[in-house]
Parts: structure tokens; C-alpha cells; sequence
């Protein structure tokens, strides 16, 4: 297994620890996703999990669709959770090179880049129904790493919003999600 492929099951992981304790009546708490409630940010990152996965299976280029959790966004997520986990589960999945969302790059690639939206959707969520997320230090700081390189391009198509300041000390999760512009301090 590769330290991308690592980085992102442990980023799923944190997103699912958080699913897995979000009380049933909190499912419509607002979020700190702008017009999201919480049910709405686990449809999204359902539906980039899902892409992922079926990248993948096919080697080909998929994009995000975001699902209708219904009354079971749990059960939603763990349809994704186990597909994706499932198909990365191969060999060789790592190791393919294809025209993936940016371009001809290799699977590894596409898993470092993605861990960035469980990680911060892990917080997204939790943050909506007053939980902690429990983010890996390592994996916000791989994260730091790759979306930094990528940010004002991230910016301009709207995926994140302007950087949030925060203290030089900071933890790693913090950085992060100043970085993506989300405020920490929340």
C-alpha cells in the first residue's frame, strides 16, 4: 500500500468515524458548507467516493455525482465506504496512469490529491452536529502538501474559499483547514 493510498483510507475512516456518530434527528443540521446541511455533505463526498471508485475499476476519468442519501445517509455511506474500499483493493490499482481529473497522472496521484475532501468534509460534518473529528496529523499535513500546490486553481474553480489566517503553531488539522478556508476557530 502506498503512503497515498494510506493517507486516504485513513482520511475515509475519519469521515466514517464521524458518520457513524451523528444522531439520526441532526441529519438537516446546517453545515459550514454554504447551503449544506449535513445530509448534503455526506451526499457530496458519497458521490466523490463513489468516483473514485469507479476510476479505479476502469482506469477512465469519472466525475462526481452526488447521491440521494434519503432517510439513510449511514447506509448511503457505507454502500461508498465499502465499494471504494473494495475496489482499490487490487493490485496494481495505484500503479495505473490515466486522464484522470487534472490530466494524464498516475492513480497514486489521483488518491493524494483526493484525501483532501474526507479529510475536510470529516470536519464539515462533525462541526454540523457539534462533534469532534479526530483527523490524523499525518495525513492533514500530506494534504497540506498537495493542496497547497494546487490552491488557487482549487480557488478559481470554487471548490474552496479564500485561506483563513491562522496561528504559525497551529496544528496540522488547523492549517489545513485555514489552507482550505474553513475556520478552525468555528
Amino acid at each position: 500500500m502506498s503512503s497515498n493510498s494510506r493517507n486516504y483510507t485513513k482520511a475515509l475512516y475519519g469521515f466514517d468515524a464521524v458518520v457513524r456518530r451523528v444522531p439520526a434527528e441532526q441529519w438537516d443540521a446546517q453545515s459550514p458548507c454554504a447551503g449544506w446541511c449535513a445530509r448534503d455533505v455526506l451526499a457530496h463526498a458519497a458521490g466523490v467516493v463513489d468516483a473514485v471508485a469507479q476510476m479505479a475499476r476502469t482506469g477512465e476519468v469519472a466525475m462526481p455525482q452526488t447521491p440521494d442519501p434519503g432517510n439513510d445517509p449511514v447506509g448511503l455511506w457505507s454502500a461508498s465506504l465499502d465499494g471504494v474500499l473494495e475496489a482499490l483493493d487490487h493490485p496494481g490499482v495505484t500503479d495505473r496512469v490515466g486522464e484522470f481529473w487534472f490530466g494524464e497522472s498516475t492513480f497514486d496521484d489521483v488518491l493524494a490529491f483526493t484525501t483532501w475532501d474526507p479529510l475536510g468534509h470529516s470536519w464539515d460534518l462533525a462541526t454540523a452536529v457539534g462533534l469532534d473529528a479526530h483527523a490524523s496529523p499525518e495525513v492533514a499535513e500530506a494534504a497540506i502538501a498537495v493542496i497547497s500546490a494546487n490552491a488557487e486553481t482549487l480557488r478559481r474553480m470554487q471548490l474552496m474559499g479564500d485561506p483563513v489566517a491562522v496561528p504559525a503553531d497551529a496544528s496540522p488539522m488547523d492549517r489545513f483547514l485555514g489552507l482550505t478556508g474553513r475556520d478552525p476557530a468555528r
